[in-house]
């Protein structure tokens, strides 16, 4: 566990504590380029699935950090909890989703950037999608259709979890992880919402 000193107080304490332990005082983020483990940011172990207490451990922190209760500190604090709360946020909404999950525990491992995907499944994602222009078009129902991605959908996750807690190959499961983006954007083209990259 990597350690550093309060800018406060000089009591040293864990790299991620957000506040000083010994005074009370916000710390600044990880230095810029640091690899940031976004469980250790909200506390927790490395896990495949959603950590137990994870929404509760993120209201307890999001309290404490709330720029709101630094409102009459000095503008170095202020700017610590707004930078503070914000890496709670994306920690949060990394951890509370699966593909973000299972993403940021292979980028804990080393393994980043976007993988080369297979020519079969692009071919796949072409077949999908002409399935679906043909199925909107015509007015027919989209829940076949929408059924039939959520349980690649499904079955890719597993595939996943069995590469990452099994010491498989983290490459492959990477490329699993990019066709599930693939699935959600799907769906979320299914169902009528608006498609986040």
């Amino acid at each position: 566990m990597s350690t550093r000193k309060c800018w406060s107080c000089g009591h040293e304490h864990a790299a991620e504590d957000a506040i000083c332990p010994a005074c009370g005082k916000v710390q600044p983020p990880a230095a810029p380029g640091a690899q940031l483990d976004k469980f250790a940011v909200l506390g927790l172990q490395p896990s495949f699935d959603e950590p137990p207490g994870l929404d509760e451990r993120f209201r307890t922190l999001s309290r404490k950090l709330h720029p709101d209760r630094f409102a009459r500190a000095t503008p170095q604090e202020r700017r610590y909890s707004l930078e503070q709360t914000t890496l709670l946020n994306d920690a949060y909404k990394t951890i509370k989703d699966p593909v973000r999950r299972a993403e940021h525990l292979l980028a804990l491992r080393g393994i980043k950037g976007d993988p080369k995907m297979s020519p079969e499944f692009l071919e796949q994602t072409m077949e999908d999608r002409e399935k679906l222009l043909e199925a909107k078009m015509s007015g027919q129902p989209l829940d076949a259709l929408a059924a039939g991605v959520r349980e690649k959908r499904d079955r890719t996750l597993w595939a996943v979890r069995e590469l990452v807690e099994n010491g498989g190959d983290l490459t492959r499961a990477a490329e699993l992880l990019a066709r599930m983006r693939y699935y959600a954007r799907y769906l979320d083209e299914v169902e009528g919402r608006s498609v986040e990259l």
